[in-house]
């Protein structure tokens, strides 16, 4: 498998398995598309005054 892949797998198992780990599931969700709106906002040309 690759890095990648493995690294994916050992985040679901910590968040699956560890105590709390919905709650970082959740986080982890939260901050990714908070990042993903902000990414987008910034490519977004800003409208010019008229």
């Amino acid at each position: 498998m690759q890095k990648t892949t493995l690294e994916k797998l050992g985040l679901a198992a910590v968040i699956l398995l560890a105590p709390g780990g919905f709650i970082l599931g959740a986080t982890l969700a939260a901050n990714h598309y908070r990042k993903r709106r902000a990414d987008a906002r910034a490519e977004k040309p800003s409208d010019p005054a008229v």
